[in-house]
């Protein structure tokens, strides 16, 4: 069986907790989709597009309580969404951050935080388990250089991220300090 796509898709997530696909469109919006939910073999898309970014959307994550989907865009935001009743649930917005989010990523240990990386030398950290509207916590400074991309470790209260030079900086997001510089230069 086929399905013919609507809008371009830009990129695609497994969302392990919700049992769906998100994929995200040209037209900034996205979509879901179950697999396996009536017949094993078909994949079903959920009703409508959820529409609010108005730039790419850059990266799809869960979080774990409440149970929201959270997205990032280049329009400098990042989107909490409740699947359920498919609603924008709020937007965290860094006011600093002129070009975009370039990606984004939740750890349920220590508090649910998460972390968003845009294109300048730090890391925003939001914790929307202890607020939905006042969820920013903190940065993490100490890149010189444009961040490429940052993962939490899974089990720990520890972050990694890599910049545009090559240096690598392992964190502590407790104390938003860095624990450790792998030099690149």
């Amino acid at each position: 069986m086929s399905t013919k796509h609507d809008v371009l898709p830009t990129g695609i997530w497994y969302l392990e907790n919700h049992k769906v696909w998100i994929v995200a469109g040209a037209d900034n919006g996205l979509r879901s989709y179950t697999y396996g939910s009536n017949d094993r073999n078909q994949t079903q898309t959920e009703k409508g597009p959820l529409l609010s970014h108005t730039k790419k959307i850059t990266e799809v994550t869960e979080i774990s309580i409440p149970k929201l989907v959270a997205s990032s865009s280049l329009d400098g935001t990042i989107k909490l969404w409740d699947l359920s009743d498919r609603t924008l649930i709020t937007e965290l917005k860094d006011t600093s951050t002129a070009r975009g989010i370039r990606g984004i990523t939740y750890s349920f240990d220590y508090g649910g935080n998460l972390l968003s990386y845009g294109f300048e030398s730090y890391i925003n950290i939001w914790c929307p388990e202890v607020s939905l509207t006042r969820s920013y916590v903190g940065k993490l400074e100490g890149h010189s250089h444009t961040i490429l991309c940052c993962k939490f470790i899974p089990g720990s209260p520890n972050c990694v991220s890599v910049d545009e030079k090559g240096n690598i900086r392992l964190w502590d997001i407790r104390t938003l300090t860095t624990i450790q510089l792998i030099s690149a230069e």
